[in-house]
């Protein structure tokens, strides 16, 4: 990876996916996030948070915006590889999953899904969390069910920020496997309408966040607000490293 606007991206999908595998075969402890908006924004304010990110073993980049930018200033042909793409085509390999988070109701949806579709079943492990803050899950006792499990891939749907600072926390007490940070990805796999993904056209034009918005107006509207109000000041500095760069070289 390298880094876009002061935090590890991966472009590459090839890549990633060979990363992934390769960290599955060798039964690696490490963990991924999904970089969209709000987590770039996030990042630039809190440099603890930001440390997570970039401590992943890889990051895919889920926001359109930030994918044309930093292709535009580096010159390349970036493109975005969404969360909800990773984990459609991840959740079909032949490993041991384990589905954390989100609402009880989306996660027996998830059970039902698989079923039908001829997956097996005891590859799988789905339980949901109570809501509550950050702090208070009892992490030692989520690892231990995660551990006696041994999953390859645990997906932890909570939302950015929570789910990253989420895994965080969890991450030291877990033996092994790849902790994904998935956001709704649960959801859009389910055909969920409140969350479903903006339509190509919309997606090509790198207007997906407005259609965020207007599904989700008070929720991501705010967030969208933090990231656009931070975007000039994100394009300077990446424009100054690009020459400052190039004057070394």
């Amino acid at each position: 990876m390298n880094k876009y606007f002061n935090i590890y991206l991966e472009f590459d999908r090839n890549k990633v996916d060979s990363t992934v595998h390769e960290a599955i075969n060798k039964k690696e402890k490490s963990y991924i996030c999904v970089v969209d908006g709000n987590v770039l924004a996030t990042a630039h304010k809190n440099d603890f948070y930001r440390a997570i990110i970039n401590g992943a073993l890889v990051n895919l980049c889920d926001g359109s915006s930030i994918a044309m930018l930093a292709g535009k200033i580096h010159k390349k042909d970036f493109t975005t590889y969404t969360g909800p793409e990773f984990f459609t085509n991840f959740v079909k390999a032949n490993v041991k999953q384990y589905f954390l988070g989100n609402t009880a109701e989306n996660l027996e949806k998830l059970k039902v899904y698989f079923l039908d579709s001829g997956y097996d079943m005891n590859q799988f492990k789905f339980e949901p969390l109570p809501f509550k803050n950050v702090q208070d899950f009892n992490y030692k006792a989520i690892a231990q069910d995660i551990n006696g499990f041994s999953p390859d891939l645990i997906w932890i749907s909570l939302g950015a920020p929570k789910q990253e600072v989420f895994i965080s926390k969890l991450y030291p007490y877990i033996d092994s496997g790849i902790l994904v940070a998935i956001g709704a990805a649960f959801n859009l796999f389910l055909g969920d309408t409140d969350n479903k993904r903006a339509p190509e056209l919309v997606r090509n034009l790198h207007l997906e966040w407005l259609y965020r918005v207007l599904q989700e107006p008070k929720r991501v509207g705010k967030r969208a607000l933090n990231y656009f109000l931070l975007l000039p000041r994100l394009v300077l500095e990446e424009l100054k490293q690009v020459r400052n760069n190039k004057i070394d070289k």
